[in-house]
């Protein structure tokens, strides 16, 4: 046994003994009157006995130390406090570490036993500590952490506590509701900003020239070399191609800038995932909501197609930043047992049965832009009313900020009683712990942490390749669903009210059976995509395929929007706190390289009708062999706050 060990088992059966005084005395008592001295002293003996006895045992444990003892068996060598008894008080003040002051500042309100274990932990380093040089203090914290981990002191922290996490904390209530409303704004300013140009970016057909009647891009152009007649135009949305003249050849010119738009949303995912981990998920929130009601605004006044694809692609920007870090801030503000479900209702599914509708109101570009302006505006108004992420204040080491934070939405939840403070403080002191065991000084940190050990790496590698595969797949065939019969409107209605149907019946599933877990959504849906695309593809190869391209695009596109939520939800859940929003940003950015290149692969339709389908079948393919081979179950999880302690990464002490 160790000389802490000793000391910490010794002066918790001291206090323990101190405390129960009383019944040793009762016990000492019992046995001399009653066991003893003769009948007729009974009586005096035990008025005697329970005036002194009392106190003379506190008075005889307290001439004991835990040091003492441990010296008498051996555990304590004679010389181990000397170095110590050496420094004076200020000295010793002077030489604390910030984990030893952040555990300090949180020990009010805690029993003698979790104060004195504190302390005997600190005391016992301290000689080791002001005698070591700076770097040498360094690894002497990390040092100092991990034993008060491998002595239990957390656990006894936590043992004392009424709710074990910040998870705990969270309920579905009216502050909850207000998240929730903004969630449903900044979703559908999300998905307007990222998908406007399915109605912007749609081709019209081309049925005349003039007065004479043409059956597609081909006889029309012969026509107009000829004659160079005007070319007459059937669509049913006033699109960027109809009012710059961008038909036939010339249209992909507009399909092209698409590429450079989502290329704006891949910057904004990268630079404000480190933003909002930085400075906050609000902040970030309200900048994006702010830039993008601007840029949409300016780009509806644009003169032609480069001015448009500018201002378009600055807008794209702000989109990414709202589509990145709403996500984040929903879930560190939902009870962990309703993130699912709320995330099967609040996401891009239902907004997709509304955009179409306000598509069809505007009826041209210019107007959707300025609708797209006032929905960011909106969201920003609603973000207004809500407060910082209470998890983020904590992980940044802002105690008291989350502490009045959390206070104030437990009395908007009216659920707050003279206990909760307490039990609030029980709850940050051990997130305190956690947060100090984790940093010893302030860390940027960024993406190289999502690869610092093996298995964060393989987990990192996957989800990217993941998302790359599923928002190919999805916007390939939303930017070319002009190929599809029928009404654009319908069929992109169509199309969010399948992936609608699909979110819900996923949600009821989760919520009710604890074996239907987030790995197996997955497997679902990836295997019901791939057989989709496989069946338009077989199809489009014998020539008869036009009749179940939009079934099967429905299928296909509402299994894949559940691959988004269930694979953003695991990655919120899988990975900590100090790192979660640069995952979702990471993540996030890489699915715009499969965006940005989405648009061009019907061009491969030239060739072949059916080439298109069969990449998409080997890029879903791809993607289930991996995930099932790197990705754990996470429902249920408690949500992670720190990284893995050092001397499990990679990337050696510095990661």
């Amino acid at each position: 046994m160790s000389c802490f060990e000793c000391e910490l088992i010794v002066d918790s059966m001291l206090e323990d003994m101190i405390e129960n005084r009383k019944k040793l005395s009762d016990d000492v008592r019992d046995f001399a009157c009653y066991k003893i001295v003769t009948t007729n002293m009974t009586a005096s003996c035990i008025d005697f006995l329970d005036l002194y006895l009392p106190t003379i045992i506190q008075m005889t444990i307290e001439q004991v130390t835990g040091l003492g003892v441990c010296r008498a068996n051996k555990c304590c060598p004679p010389s181990s406090v000397d170095p110590q008894r050496a420094f004076t008080y200020q000295e010793i003040q002077s030489g604390k570490c910030p984990t030893m002051i952040a555990l300090e500042e949180r020990v009010d309100g805690y029993d003698l036993l979790s104060f004195s274990l504190i302390l005997q932990v600190y005391y016992r380093y301290l000689p080791t500590r002001m005698s070591t040089s700076t770097a040498t203090a360094s690894e002497e914290d990390e040092n100092f952490i991990e034993d008060v981990e491998d002595e239990k002191a957390l656990e006894f922290i936590v043992s004392k506590s009424k709710y074990a996490s910040l998870d705990d904390l969270v309920e579905l209530r009216w502050y909850c509701m207000l998240v929730l409303v903004m969630a449903e704004i900044t979703a559908f300013t999300a998905l307007a900003s990222v998908t406007m140009m399915v109605f912007a970016g749609a081709n019209p057909n081309v049925v005349g020239c003039d007065n004479q009647v043409v059956n597609g891009c081909h006889e029309f152009n012969s026509l107009k070399n000829k004659s160079g007649c005007t070319p007459v135009l059937e669509y049913q949305f006033e699109s960027v191609q109809v009012e710059f003249n961008y038909i036939c050849d010339d249209a992909k010119k507009v399909k092209n800038t698409i590429t450079i738009q989502t290329f704006g949303v891949l910057v904004g995912a990268a630079i404000f995932g480190q933003v909002s981990d930085n400075f906050g998920r609000r902040k970030a929130l309200i900048v994006s909501c702010i830039g993008n009601a601007i840029f949409n605004l300016i780009s509806s006044y644009s003169p032609d197609l480069f001015y448009f694809m500018l201002w378009r692609t600055v807008a794209g920007v702000f989109a990414g930043g709202i589509t990145v870090v709403q996500m984040v801030y929903m879930v560190e503000n939902i009870p962990r047992n309703h993130r699912m479900w709320i995330q099967n209702s609040i996401t891009w599914s239902p907004n997709l049965i509304i955009f179409p509708y306000i598509a069809y109101l505007a009826h041209d570009w210019r107007t959707l832009s300025v609708v797209i302006a006032v929905a960011s505006l909106l969201s920003f108004f609603s973000l207004v009313l809500l407060e910082e992420s209470p998890r983020w204040l904590v992980q940044k080491g802002r105690m008291e900020e989350a502490r009045a934070l959390l206070v104030k939405i437990r009395k908007t939840d009216r659920l707050y009683n003279d206990e909760f403070e307490h039990d609030l403080d029980d709850v940050l002191t051990i997130e305190a712990e956690k947060h100090a065991r984790s940093s010893k000084k302030a860390k940027k940190y960024t993406f190289i942490h999502l690869f610092c050990t093996w298995k964060m790496m393989a987990q990192t590698f996957t989800f990217i390749i993941g998302i790359i595969c599923t928002t190919f797949i999805v916007y390939a065939l939303m930017y070319n669903m002009e190929k599809l019969s029928g009404s654009l409107y319908w069929n992109s209605a169509i199309i969010g009210a399948s992936r609608w149907v699909v979110n819900i019946i996923v949600s009821i599933a989760d919520y009710k059976y604890t074996w239907f877990g987030r790995k197996l959504i997955n497997q679902i849906s990836m295997i019901s995509t791939l057989v989709s695309l496989a069946v338009m593809a077989g199809y489009m190869y014998t020539g008869n395929g036009k009749d179940v391209l939009a079934i099967g695009t429905s299928v296909a596109v509402a299994m894949c929007s559940q691959l988004f939520i269930a694979k953003y939800l695991m990655i919120n859940e899988l990975y900590p706190t100090a790192v979660r929003n640069l995952a979702v940003a990471a993540v996030s950015t890489m699915s715009r390289i499969g965006s940005m290149f989405s648009p061009q692969l019907f061009y491969l339709s030239d060739y072949a009708e059916w080439i298109p389908y069969a990449v998409l079948v080997v890029f879903q393919l791809v993607d289930l062999l991996v995930f099932c081979i790197f990705i754990p179950e996470t429902k249920g999880v408690h949500l992670e706050n720190h990284l893995p302690p050092k001397h499990k990464r990679i990337f050696g002490k510095r990661a």
